[in-house]
């Protein structure tokens, strides 16, 4: 597996914080943002970009960004190889970190981004648009997700794509997309792949086996569940499931997802 750390600027600061560990970048973005409930002890440096090998002409971006009190806070994205370009799933938290992966498909796989598609309006996943769009990335998005992202402040994607109704299921780039309904958010879509069987479920898919949702601040609590078993329903041979805060997995973390999810559930 091929690792490639892209260097970012690195924040100095005079104090030590402690809570929770994950990123840092700007303490302006509020902690709605983030997706780690569990607190962790902080660092006072911003991780590089990182971009790892996942399958067969597909990676997966991580990027970070200090939110108080979580410290460190990561958000995946893929690049998926098309012939002599590649396509973006989602954007980075910012434009800075953005241009970074654009600048990595271009020099390192000498293919260019040609394309992106947006998987919901909160800014880990729209919050580099104008890095897309400065570099000619023709930028996709439902109509619902371009709505939210004008509510909320993030630049909208140009392009929209016709997932307006829950099952809703359209081919783009080679990938199948699905509209599994609300969950983490109400605008909450899916990418998957069928060729390598990686399934991008994005926020709607908790990591690992936590108990937690963490930020349900736009969540559709009372379908959440039913969304995550959409999308397993839809994809069945997928077995490579990636969620934006935390490490890919199987298909363990859709079932833990909806059990989490159902509003009769009560953790310990």
């Amino acid at each position: 597996m091929q690792i490639t750390s892209i260097g970012i600027l690195i924040i100095f600061t005079s104090m030590f914080l402690s809570g929770c560990a994950h990123q840092k970048v700007s303490t302006t973005q509020n902690k709605s943002d983030a997706e780690v409930k569990e607190p962790r002890k902080t660092s006072p440096d911003l991780k590089p970009v990182e971009i790892k090998e996942l399958g067969d002409g597909v990676w997966i971006h991580t990027s970070y960004k200090i939110v108080m009190p979580w410290g460190n806070v990561l958000t995946n994205g893929l690049i998926i190889e098309r012939g002599n370009h590649t396509v973006l799933i989602d954007t980075a938290w910012n434009d800075e970190q953005t241009a970074e992966i654009l600048d990595w498909a271009e020099i390192t796989l000498k293919k260019p981004v040609q394309a992106s598609i947006h998987t919901h309006a909160h800014s880990d996943k729209m919050g580099g648009m104008k890095a897309l769009h400065s570099r000619g990335v023709v930028t996709y998005a439902s109509k619902l997700t371009n709505k939210l992202a004008l509510e909320r402040g993030l630049d909208q994607a140009q392009s929209q794509l016709d997932l307006s109704e829950i099952g809703d299921q359209i081919e783009w780039n080679g990938l199948s997309v699905l509209y599994p309904g609300g969950g983490h958010s109400e605008d909450n879509i899916v990418v998957n792949d069928f060729t390598t069987r990686i399934l991008f479920g994005g926020c709607m898919i908790r990591p690992g086996m936590t108990k937690s949702l963490g930020n349900t601040g736009d969540a559709n609590l009372k379908y959440w569940s039913k969304a995550v078993e959409n999308a397993a329903n839809a994809f069945p041979n997928s077995n490579i499931v990636v969620p934006s805060h935390g490490k890919p997995a199987g298909r363990e973390i859709l079932k833990n997802t909806a059990t989490i999810a159902r509003p009769q559930f009560k953790a310990e």
